[in-house]
């Protein structure tokens, strides 16, 4: 039986693509049921609004994401000019997603202070209330087709961060991952800790009229007969910590057969409330037979 009200991105990379890969990209992306086209924002790929407006010229049904923005790359006004007017261009199907960035060589190539993780914090959520200021103006500024605003997404993994999009956020995107200095990058956390920041934002946002919608970004999808051997191989390079057992466990992990993942899909949703999964661009031809299982 199909799960209820799931939705399903992807996150498709433009670098160094023409405009028919775009393109090309985006309507299979839609042939195979995704219901948001993310376009990521990052200085080696190009320029996400514009790639978002083709996005939705390539397509009819998708919603486009901005999954994230930067926000201590924009100047507030600017940021909000930027996504009214890329709002109005995609015709309403815009779905505006905010980060504090993460990648320290891209501030400095931008010139822009990396900071601590607080600081980071602190400049994004700087950046939602200038938004929401911006949006407010009834005339002298360009305003999106929707009032207030394009549906908000925030994402993150540090209990800050998760609080605020807890409290602001019409989405709120689980990366499951925290920076671990041993490594050098980023790992993948726990399941148990996953619930435990699940928790935190049901908690934050149980005084609003309507709880966001909780989304996880998944790093990678595997169609395998064996799902152990290939949980143990992406463990090495996400989670060199965790077991094969705790990978098999994550949501930010999908290995196994069409079958056996979407079966995995209906336990995420069950257990952590989950009702939105975002792949990454590998993995959108794979991940859309699990999307055939699920509809």
């Amino acid at each position: 039986m199909p799960v209820q009200r799931l939705r399903f991105g992807v996150v498709l990379m433009s670098s160094g693509c023409t405009r028919k890969e775009w393109v090309e990209r985006c309507r299979t992306a839609e042939a195979l049921g995704y219901d948001v086209i993310g376009v990521a924002d990052h200085l080696n790929l190009m320029s996400p609004f514009p790639m978002a407006v083709a996005a939705a010229e390539a397509t009819t049904l998708p919603r486009i994401g901005l999954y994230v923005i930067n926000s201590c790359f924009y100047n507030h006004a600017l940021l909000a000019r930027d996504i009214s007017t890329t709002d109005l261009l995609t015709e309403g199907r815009l779905e505006m997603g905010l980060g504090t960035g993460y990648v320290r060589r891209e501030f400095d190539e931008a010139g822009v202070e990396f900071g601590s993780g607080a600081d980071r914090v602190d400049r994004l959520e700087a950046a939602v209330v200038g938004l929401r200021h911006a949006f407010s103006k009834e005339e002298g500024a360009v305003l999106p087709s929707r009032s207030p605003h394009p549906p908000l997404l925030i994402g993150g993994h540090g209990r800050r961060v998760l609080g605020l999009a807890a409290r602001e956020a019409d989405t709120v995107s689980f990366t499951g991952a925290r920076f671990r200095p041993e490594f050098g990058r980023t790992g993948l956390v726990t399941a148990s800790v996953l619930r435990e920041r699940v928790d935190l934002v049901l908690e934050e946002s149980a005084g609003r009229a309507v709880r966001p919608e909780l989304n996880v970004l998944s790093k990678a999808t595997v169609l395998t007969g064996d799902r152990r051997a290939a949980a143990a191989e992406l463990g090495a390079r996400y989670a060199p910590d965790l077991e094969v057992d705790r990978l098999l466990e994550l949501p930010t992990l999908f290995t196994g057969t069409p079958e056996q993942i979407a079966e995995q899909i209906r336990g995420h949703s069950e257990e952590f409330g989950l009702t939105y999964f975002t792949v990454m661009d590998a993995a959108m031809e794979d991940f859309g037979q699990v999307i055939e299982r699920l509809r």
